[in-house]
């Protein structure tokens, strides 16, 4: 098999973004009433974190108030029994998203098999076993390892970043005001990743399976290599499809890198804005220092939400194109079902006038004829 005939494979299709989002909603529906109360449960978690900022500037004004220490009993309690609270309902919401997530995967799991295990040979082998056996191991890794590890993150992030602009409001519009200037800064990094980033963990995904096709044809084909004495032009082949999966990889981490630097960037400019308008408040008598200081830690907490949540597209992106591959097999028609059910009127095989070659121009089998 030459480069040539590998490239012009006809790879087994990939569902659009419609579609896959299409059948996530589906997946998720038939698992509502969990994912209602996974939902519900985050939101306790986070909206009982968002206590702390306003108990912390609570204290900053008593002590700017010089009270006395015992003024500042209720205010730690408050504290402790928040995190104690916020642990305890971020660990159970994290469970029920993680188990909303598994079932999910679990019954896309069996969808894609199922289909996969009804695809008639011929498509198989157009496509390429490296291209099925990529999505079978490769992308279901990938879209476990986000459900698991970056689902739960996702929630929670999200999450944090709307209740804690809405507890910005609560203290005084204008400190949401200023937080909202730095938006633009992260929707513009974000959309640059992300038109970036999907085409291009699309194209690694293929390129893993073109790679493990490569393996496959040469590793099942070794006694013919080495009779022929073609061990080294498959190793190069191997090569080539290896460096340019490493390749895509290589792009891939520099991307997430030239996002991060453009995150902090808005995130020094947010809190700077804060700050300013924290003082000139304080200065005018509009609101307390520790009003202003609650303005600043909570978007401070923000730091970490906004990051993981933008930086979490790069999972996100890889598990969506993984799960665009696995939707495009489970929705393929299968063409010769109907076939399956009714046994066949003739079960011979003919075969004629067949000639056969490993390498372009150099024929080993000629004028074949065979019947079975």
């Amino acid at each position: 098999m030459t480069p040539e005939t590998v490239l012009q494979r006809e790879l087994l299709p990939v569902a659009t973004g419609a579609r896959t989002w299409a059948v996530v909603r589906e997946l998720l529906h038939l698992k509502r009433w969990l994912t209602i109360g996974a939902f519900t449960v985050l939101v306790g978690a986070t909206a009982v974190s968002l206590l702390t900022a306003p108990l912390l500037g609570r204290i900053v004004d008593l002590v700017v108030q010089r009270r006395p220490p015992s003024a500042m009993t209720v205010p730690v309690i408050a504290l402790a029994l928040a995190a104690v609270v916020t642990g305890v309902l971020t660990a159970a919401g994290v469970t029920l998203v993680a188990r909303l997530g598994e079932g999910v995967l679990a019954r896309l799991r069996e969808r894609f098999v199922e289909r996969a295990l009804l695809l008639s040979l011929e498509q198989v082998e157009r496509a390429g076993s490296g291209d099925l056996t990529s999505r079978v191991t490769g992308d279901i890794r990938v879209i476990a390892d986000g459900v698991r590890d970056a689902l739960p993150e996702l929630a929670r992030s999200v999450l944090a970043i709307v209740l804690t602009l809405g507890a910005m409001a609560l203290l005084d519009w204008r400190f949401l005001l200023v937080a909202v200037l730095v938006v633009p800064l992260q929707l513009h990094a974000a959309r640059w990743y992300v038109r970036r980033a999907i085409p291009l963990y699309a194209s690694q995904r293929i390129a893993v399976g073109v790679q493990q096709q490569q393996l496959l044809d040469t590793v099942g084909g070794a006694r013919t290599v080495r009779a022929y004495r073609i061990a080294d032009e498959h190793v190069n082949r191997v090569t080539q499809r290896s460096l340019a999966a490493v390749d895509l990889v290589l792009r891939g981490i520099g991307l997430v890198t030239r996002f991060y630097a453009r995150l902090n960037l808005a995130e020094f400019v947010g809190l700077s804005a804060v700050l300013v308008a924290g003082f000139l408040l304080v200065g005018n008598g509009i609101v307390t220092i520790g009003t202003a200081t609650a303005a600043a830690l909570y978007f401070h907490s923000l730091f970490d939400p906004i990051t993981n949540a933008l930086a979490l597209l790069d999972d996100a992106q890889a598990a969506a194109a993984s799960l665009a591959r696995l939707v495009g097999v489970a929705d393929l028609p299968v063409r010769d079902e109907p076939r399956r059910r009714e046994a066949p009127l003739d079960n011979s095989v003919k075969v004629a006038h067949v000639d056969y070659g490993y390498l372009p121009d150099h024929l080993v089998l000629r004028g074949v004829d065979v019947e079975i």
